[in-house]
């Protein structure tokens, strides 16, 4: 699998409560509320970290089999994008 880079959607509002992010998108003024897991994704979704790297951290963090966590992760990151608050991208690069 070819590595990505996730960044977030410079339109969202976010903040960490108790270990969980709450998202809210400005097109829509969706509230979309995150898992300690999604937090650590979403955390880690700065443009230049690897996805790779995200899965191994939760596998640590988490005692995650390696194959589990990047299915979860590739299910959830697919969830985001679809949604708008996440872009994924084959090389890394800063947010804007």
């Amino acid at each position: 699998m070819p590595e990505q880079y996730l960044a977030r959607n410079s339109r969202t509002a976010w903040r960490v409560y108790d270990g969980e992010a709450v998202i809210l998108l400005a097109e829509d003024s969706t509230l979309n509320t995150l898992n300690a897991v999604g937090t650590l994704i979403w955390e880690g979704a700065d443009g230049k970290t690897p996805v790779s790297s995200l899965v191994g951290r939760i596998c640590t963090e988490f005692d995650v089999e390696p194959v589990q966590a990047e299915r979860d992760v590739t299910a959830f990151v697919d969830k985001l994008s679809q949604r708008g608050l996440l872009n994924v991208s084959a090389s890394p690069h800063e947010p804007r």
